[in-house]
């Protein structure tokens, strides 16, 4: 074999040899993905409000649930939004008692119950929630999760809820009067009793 010819073949093997060291030579680590500031602020937040809300207080535990309703900082959980919920509406917190309300009508993070729902709703309307004395009139006036349809007491918080502002109420209201409170859906002594019952509850919640 003549010289130029060895030359060559020794180049070729030698290349070979590096081309396969390249290939086996392990990858470089992959950078990791830049963190997202607003995300990682907010994971930081809910594992804060998270621990906090472990204390006891009813409005962290309220903004604990908000967190988990709104999936920020955590993934979006309706169940746990409700436990959250429910443990600051037992403190007494209103907001809490209305949106438990709102979810056990709706069978949201919890089962359906009509009947825990106008509980809760009832407990927020006593104390001026507006909202929840809407939600509580429209359980009466659409029968829901009772026998029959309660114009009177629908009336009565419809008429509350007026007294304190709502225009929701304020524009329902002249329709109840044109369709359903006057005979044989509701006689005159009923709505009488709705009306005084309304002017006495806006009287005592006035003086507190």
């Amino acid at each position: 074999m003549n010289i130029p010819i060895m030359k060559t073949l020794l180049i070729s093997t030698l290349l070979i040899s590096l081309n396969a060291g390249a290939q086996n030579k392990p990858a470089p680590p992959a950078k990791p993905a830049p963190v997202n500031p607003a995300i990682a602020a907010a994971k930081a937040k809910f594992e804060s409000v998270k621990a906090a809300a472990a204390q006891g207080d009813a409005a962290t535990l309220h903004e604990l649930g908000d967190l988990y309703y709104a999936g920020k900082g955590t993934s979006r959980n309706y169940a746990e939004a409700y436990k959250a919920y429910l443990a600051a509406a037992e403190k007494g917190h209103i907001i809490s008692e209305s949106t438990v309300g709102w979810m056990c009508r709706n069978g949201q993070g919890t089962a359906r119950d009509y009947k825990k729902s106008m509980e809760w709703y009832t407990k927020a309307a006593e104390k001026g929630h507006v909202e929840s004395q809407l939600g509580l009139a429209e359980l009466y006036y659409n029968q829901v999760g009772l026998p029959a349809r309660d114009y009177p007491a629908a009336y009565k918080w419809y008429l509350i809820a007026d007294g304190l502002g709502s225009k929701v109420a304020k524009a329902f209201l002249p329709r109840m009067q044109q369709t359903v409170l006057k005979e044989p859906k509701v006689t005159a002594a009923e709505k009488a009793s709705a009306e005084k019952a309304a002017a006495d509850w806006l009287v005592a919640y006035s003086k507190k």
